[in-house]
């Protein structure tokens, strides 16, 4: 059975649920007809169709169907965040996010002050030069990662391994937001002052000045997704 196979029937599956092909609460096709609209094997379909299941997405009720459940009811955080980037706006999405990191890196930056050793130092300069060098270069899609990658190094810092983990899941729809945001030079100079505040209170580990900065660059961000993303 091809992994391929599945993930594709799974998307497919997701997508008809967005539009509205599959609504919640209702039962999907029987196995036959699903297998057939999906165009792969019933053993394909089935193992689709039991990942979902483990996902909260879908609800096996044996002698009745596999029935589709709300949205907010999914366990799957991938699943879900991937129902918020598929039914929300640019701006909506990227007010949820800001609000989710205020939440976590906040925490994170001031725990970071204060577990980081010289490699954790390192990493934050490397990624620094990185960003500067990708927007020299005009390159935004490099400079949108070398950012990510800022703010995946505090949270290696903070030497909580939970947190790396939180926030892996929201690493694409954070990509996309942030490759909006990255394209305006306004932005790009204010996260890149809030940056160099950052590495400097982690540096001397200063974990108040730490939060308090963090706190200030999601504020920052915040306010640029409201004045330059659309609905």
């Amino acid at each position: 059975m091809s992994r391929d196979r599945v993930q594709s029937a799974i998307t497919k599956i997701l997508d008809a649920i967005v539009s509205n092909k599959f609504k919640v609460g209702e039962a999907l096709p029987p196995e036959n007809e699903l297998a057939e609209w999906l165009e792969v094997a019933r053993p394909t379909m089935r193992e689709a169709v039991r990942t979902l299941t483990e996902r909260g997405v879908l609800n096996v009720v044996h002698g009745r169907g596999t029935f589709v459940v709300s949205p907010l009811e999914w366990t799957d955080l991938g699943s879900i965040i991937w129902w918020i980037s598929q039914t929300s706006s640019p701006r909506e999405l990227g007010m949820y996010l800001s609000e989710v990191r205020r939440m976590i890196e906040v925490g994170a930056c001031g725990l970071a002050a204060q577990r980081r050793d010289d490699a954790d130092i390192e990493r934050l300069h490397k990624t620094f030069a990185a960003y500067d060098e990708a927007v020299d270069a005009g390159d935004m899609e490099a400079a949108t990662q070398a950012d990510l990658e800022f703010h995946q190094a505090i949270l290696s810092a903070s030497k909580n391994p939970f947190l790396a983990s939180v926030m892996a899941p929201l690493s694409t729809a954070m990509h996309d937001s942030r490759l909006q945001t990255t394209s305006i030079p306004e932005i790009r100079a204010r996260a890149r002052k809030f940056h160099a505040q950052l590495i400097d209170a982690i540096e001397q580990s200063d974990a108040q000045r730490a939060k308090d900065t963090m706190r200030a660059h999601m504020t920052q961000t915040r306010d640029d997704i409201k004045k330059y993303i659309t609905e």
